[in-house]
């Protein structure tokens, strides 16, 4: 028999457990930073560095570094940033419909130019954190649970378009949907160290 709890999709889950957090995410996936024109955001030298980006961000080649920190000079950070969110909000839609089956629609169809993205970043995080002490259940306290999250999490690194059925098959069997989701959350905050890491190389 089919739980209901895993068949709403992925931006229903959301809205279910942790409303906050996609009122957030929606704000997240609809800024651009002002001024900041698409030719720069789309220019071969952000593209080589998002790509490399979404892997280990240690491992970032300098030459692709230093192309765009000279591409995007005063801007670098407001650009970083928007590289950070087009890759975790992939990996949360991607682990989240994953789990929970497609969804309908998910935010983000526009984005408006804003002063600083990094509030919006900021405000995402602040709700991750706040969602994550109030629902926070002891996963790790459990060596099987634990192990399946930990499985999730690498997923949504490695291959987050493509989450293995035997991953989604040992959340479902080992986590409630309100763990699911916190561990798709968690690991979305996590990745946002990337983004320091990556001005600091």
């Amino acid at each position: 028999m089919t739980d209901d709890r895993w068949t709403s999709g992925g931006s229903a889950a959301l809205a279910a457990y942790a409303p906050d957090v996609l009122t957030a995410y929606g704000l997240l996936v609809s800024v651009r930073p002002s001024g900041v024109h698409d030719e720069l955001l789309e220019s071969p030298a952000v593209t080589a560095f998002a790509d490399q980006f979404r892997g280990d961000v240690a491992r970032i080649e300098q030459s692709v570094h230093d192309r765009f920190m000279d591409e995007t000079g005063g801007d670098a950070a407001a650009v970083l940033n928007m590289v950070w969110i087009a890759e975790v909000a992939l990996r949360i839609r991607e682990a989240l419909d994953a789990l929970f089956g497609p969804s309908a629609e998910w935010p983000g169809r526009r984005r408006y130019p804003v002063a600083d993205t990094g509030v919006a970043v900021e405000g995402f995080l602040d709700s991750v954190a706040r969602f994550d002490d109030i629902h926070h259940d002891r996963v790790n306290d459990r060596p099987d649970a634990a192990n399946a999250a930990l499985a999730l999490g690498d997923a949504m690194v490695r291959s987050p378009s493509a989450i293995p059925a035997s991953v989604v098959e040992a959340i479902h069997e080992l986590l409630t949907p309100a763990q699911a989701v916190d561990v798709v959350l968690d690991g979305a905050r996590r990745s946002a160290g990337k983004i320091s890491a990556a001005l600091a190389a």
